[in-house]
């Protein structure tokens, strides 16, 4: 049953190069639900809820940042030490992606386990918006755990516990037979009710008097977070991107047709079109709920550091990356952060309009340039972060 498995410029340039489509008149193809880029710790005032004033760095973060992110892990503590974001609610959806970029301390050792720290949760509608995660009718979660990249899912709050299928084989209940018992749509899509669709690992335990841990995981034979420098190093920043698109139901039962994909710095590495996230007893169940929840069950081993910038949070891929400016077209918007004008000079001679957009991808102006440097007033701009769409490429700039 298990499955085969599976990178602005020097001022402030993002380059969204692959997935990125925009229409004739320059709107975004994608539904973009919010956009964290870390800058500073006001995270109410952007949405989040249930946090509280974490750590904010303003040394380690990417190019084109002022700030990001930071969460230390005292030895012995299972959460960050100042606290995090947290929740983040966004509008309901059937499919959604994630794209952040993460950065880990030079003597990063996780939990030593194979099992924590989780680092990002999604939750649906089906449950209240302060659940859990831990116990759900559905939680993903994104992480690595020992350097491996992960995806994995768990709806304990589901499983029928008239039959549970153990991690040995073996099976409690069932009526004496688990492959002759007749589960109906109110039944766990993960470990303990068996599989149906891909997976690379499975677990099923007792968590309290009241429920059975029933997870599914997806993650990698390979570390990809590595301790020496080089391609993989854990110390550098690097771009996760993942995608989820929820199962279809059809004449009453859940259909294993649902997606996910998991890129590292743009590499593909986990990939399914198998998976059931939801039977017949949600139909309606939708993604709604992001949080930010680094958190190791045993305590860290040790003062420990994770960094996390510019989150996205949209209905699909929007596949961006920093590299380098190519040497014969380059963009470059300065001042910035600016607050009256903006100067965007060095773009290629046969751009005849430029579109700038605010973090919801609404678009705020159209610029139509005559030269190749050409000055935007922006004073009548709300402060925050926009961003230019200038050929293929889209830069961001600060309005203060």
């Amino acid at each position: 049953m298990i499955s085969p498995r599976k990178i602005l410029t020097d001022s402030m340039c993002i380059f969204f190069v692959l997935f990125i489509i925009f229409t004739s008149n320059y709107s975004f193809s994608q539904t973009i639900f919010f956009i964290e880029t870390f800058e500073d710790n006001d995270f109410a005032s952007r949405g989040w809820y249930d946090g509280s004033k974490c750590s904010i760095s303003t040394t380690e973060h990417i190019k084109g940042s002022n700030a990001c992110f930071e969460c230390l892990f005292k030895k012995g503590q299972r959460s960050c030490a100042a606290g995090t974001p947290s929740r983040h609610l966004f509008t309901e959806t059937d499919e959604m992606y994630v794209g952040y970029w993460v950065k880990y301390s030079t003597n990063w050792e996780g939990s030593n386990k194979p099992y924590h720290p989780h680092e990002f949760n999604i939750m649906t509608n089906v449950d209240d918006k302060y659940i859990g995660p831990a116990i759900t009718h559905l939680t993903l979660y994104i992480e690595q755990n020992e350097g491996r990249p992960l995806i994995a899912l768990q709806d304990s709050k589901n499983v029928d516990q008239n039959c549970i299928l153990q991690n040995n084989n073996g099976f409690i209940g069932c009526n004496g037979d688990f492959n002759s018992y007749q589960f109906t749509e109110n039944h766990s899509v993960a470990a303990c009710n068996g599989i149906i669709g891909g997976y690379d690992r499975r677990d099923c335990f007792k968590y309290d008097a009241n429920y059975y841990y029933s997870a599914r995981i997806w993650d990698m034979d390979s570390v990809y977070f590595t301790d020496f420098p080089g391609q993989y190093y854990k110390n550098d920043w690097h771009h996760v991107e993942v995608y989820f698109k929820l199962n279809s139901i059809s004449s009453g039962k859940g259909i294993p047709d649902g997606k996910i994909r998991y890129w590292y710095d743009s590499k593909l590495l986990i990939s399914y079109d198998n998976i059931l996230f939801r039977t017949a007893q949600f139909p309606d169940m939708k993604l709604n709920q992001f949080l930010i929840a680094p958190y190791i069950g045993d305590g860290s081993p040790v003062d420990q550091t994770m960094w996390i910038d510019d989150l996205t949070v949209a209905n699909s891929p929007i596949k961006s990356g920093y590299i380098e400016p190519n040497k014969n077209s380059r963009e470059f918007i300065s001042p910035n952060p600016a607050n009256e004008f903006i100067e965007i000079t060095n773009y290629t001679s046969t751009i005849t309009s430029f579109g700038i957009y605010n973090v919801f991808g609404e678009l705020v102006e159209v610029i139509n340039p005559m030269t190749q440097s050409y000055r935007i007033n922006i004073s009548q701009y709300s402060s925050g972060l926009y961003f230019v769409k200038i050929g293929d490429s889209v830069c961001k700039f600060m309005k203060i």
